[in-house]
């Protein structure tokens, strides 16, 4: 299969391009990697990869001598409408893109599933076919390829005080006995740990409790349900979840850290086809697949787009959730002020942190901009309103990915590092290793992990959630847009930086918070070591000093010297640093005397 390109990319890059393009399509038709392995492709963000996939669909769909089936897996239901309407447009019925509002239907006819050429889904779907034999037989029989676009994150499981107190305000009196004993052996633990002081210690643990005290609150909860004394949708959702995650505690590996238990799903796990593909463009930086080499293949692709006429602004500072909160005040305030300063009239801004930061930065930024020209993501999928053109749009990790919206803006700021609690880390090598943590250390050395794998996971996880959004903007042929990323890992920075061709770093900006706050550290040391060195005692130093100062010039008995200012010990007094820097300026020592020069 050759497809044919006319599109800038092609224009600019030509045959560097479209030899990428018909490589992946070959791919696609011609290789088989067998269920267990998978070919991954880290295609640069913004090349393409999901428009050649769906040209290759397409013409799969209207040319009936092909008969491979194929399972498309994308991050969002969004995307895969887009996806189909390209490929169907409403014409041809022989493919389908299962939604939350489809799958009502289509969940009692699964047999039906198998006459369809292409199933699109999306990651969430992916994951819960994981838990379900049943269905999963039902989405793949007879099915040739899968494709994955973008990496898929497996959900991490975690319980701390804040979760159990939450369970425990939920549930009627009558419930919390069976609460407490259930969850004793994780309380306990937790408060262990927390008098021994292991706040800054990763480690493993596997947790035992009798089957029957497990058994008896989960059919205590059931009957609750059941009865509805428990009626609130949203609570009875919260308390379900709760009894199926503590099954998980329970039976797989934990990782500890500061007051988290986290865990997983040993389920969950990369299941295929025979033609297995994933399409990730940060897979060459993200440390998750080197893991499991055998079973994740990497095909490296070069970077083509030239970045060369970009601007790359490097922030110096600690964003870390913890360091960001710690400054929340001056550094939202003055992270806006340089936002609206770099803004041109043309521009159109994209900004992205932690979600729980997209308030903060908005309230700075309507203090200094038309407030109708600034948008936030949507929180409310049902109830918020899409992007409207405005010129200023603030959105967080994890919510972007495999979405272009922003794709025409000029301007992105990173204003945190996408920094997760860090025994999850350890989590995503458990979903991809396929393998327990073992003898491997855990250990932390200034928050990052000593060993190599883990280390390459945590840091890889970072640039790429980072390199992932600012390739949400400038999505062109010849990009000429300007970056600002807010992180002084220079490892990181030099990892995503890795990933644009021609990129170099413009400016490094050092905040004026952080330099008054560093201007006055300085000040108040310098004020400390002052009122040290006013407030200290005068040693047997001092007055020898102070009294050969007096001493006209000319030479001194020592034992006259030290019977007068009572120095027991001269020779000490003599050789210190303070005294020999006098010698031969102010006096001259000789064996029974000292002189004085001067």
């Amino acid at each position: 299969m050759e497809l044919k390109f006319n599109d800038n990319y092609a224009k600019v890059y030509g045959d560097k391009y479209t030899d990428k393009m018909n490589y992946l399509a070959k791919v696609i038709m011609e290789y088989e990697t067998g269920e267990d392995n998978f070919n991954v492709f880290n295609f640069e963000a913004g090349l393409g990869k999901s428009l050649t996939v769906n040209k290759v669909l397409l013409e799969c769909v209207f040319d009936w001598d092909i008969k491979k089936k194929f399972l498309i897996v994308k991050r969002f239901n969004e995307e895969s409408l887009k996806s189909l309407d390209f490929i169907d447009g409403g014409f041809v019925q022989n493919s389908i893109a299962i939604t939350h509002e489809n799958w009502k239907d289509w969940q009692y006819k699964l047999e039906d599933l198998q006459s369809q050429k292409i199933i699109f889904i999306s990651h969430q779907r992916y994951i819960s076919l994981c838990e379900n034999d049943e269905l999963r037989e039902a989405f793949t029989k007879k099915r040739d390829v899968l494709i994955i676009d973008e990496k898929v994150n497996f959900p991490v499981y975690t319980y701390n005080d804040f979760r159990y107190t939450n369970i425990f305000s939920i549930l009627p009196d009558g419930l919390r006995e069976s609460l407490m004993k259930v969850c004793k052996p994780l309380n306990e633990f937790i408060e262990r740990q927390k008098t021994l002081k292991n706040t800054n210690k990763v480690f493993t643990h596997k947790f035992k409790i009798h089957p029957a005290t497990l058994r008896n609150f989960t059919n205590e909860i059931q009957v609750a349900l059941d009865n509805n004394t428990i009626s609130n949708l949203d609570e009875r959702t919260t308390i379900t979840n709760f009894v199926n995650e503590l099954q998980l505690f329970y039976s797989s590996q934990c990782i500890y850290n500061s007051g988290n238990i986290s865990t997983h799903n040993p389920k969950h796990k990369h299941w295929g086809l025979n033609n297995n593909i994933i399409l990730d463009a940060s897979a060459g930086i993200d440390g998750v697949y080197s893991c499991n080499p055998p079973k994740f293949y990497l095909i490296n692709q070069s970077r083509i787009v030239d970045h060369s006429q970009c601007k790359f602004n490097i922030i110096k500072f600690n964003s870390s959730k913890t360091k960001v909160n710690t400054y929340s005040e001056q550094y939202f305030s003055e992270m806006a002020q340089r936002i609206i300063e770099n803004k041109k009239d043309n521009d159109k801004v994209l900004v992205v942190g932690h979600k729980d930061f997209a308030e903060k930065i908005h309230e700075q930024l309507i203090l200094l901009h038309d407030e109708n020209d600034i948008w936030i993501d949507k929180r409310d999928k049902k109830n918020d309103k899409d992007y409207g053109d405005q010129s200023i749009a603030i959105s967080w990790y994890g919510n972007l990915i495999g979405k272009n919206w922003a794709e025409n803006f000029t301007q992105v700021w990173l204003i945190s590092t996408p920094n997760i609690s860090i025994e999850q880390y350890l989590i995503h090598y458990l979903h991809y290793s396929d393998k327990e943590i073992g003898n491997k250390s855990t250990e932390i050395i200034k928050g990052r992990y000593k060993n190599t794998m883990f280390n390459d996971i945590q840091r890889g996880y970072i640039a790429s959630e980072m390199y992932q959004s600012l390739k949400r903007i400038q999505r062109v042929a010849i990009p000429k847009g300007e970056f600002f990323i807010t992180c002084e890992d220079e490892e990181v920075i030099n990892m995503i930086l890795s990933q644009f061709k021609n990129a170099t770093v413009t400016n490094e900006i050092e905040l004026d918070f952080v330099k008054q706050l560093q201007e006055e550290k300085e000040k108040q040391k310098e004020l400390r070591k002052q009122e040290r060195h006013e407030n200290r005692k005068p040693d047997q130093v001092d007055l020898f000093i102070e009294h050969i100062m007096t001493l006209k010039k000319g030479k001194y008995k020592k034992s006259d010297i030290a019977s007068e200012l009572s120095i027991t010990k001269l020779n000490r007094v003599l050789t210190d640093v303070r005294t020999k820097s006098l010698l031969n300026v102010k006096l001259k020592i000789h064996t029974r005397e000292i002189e004085v020069i001067r």
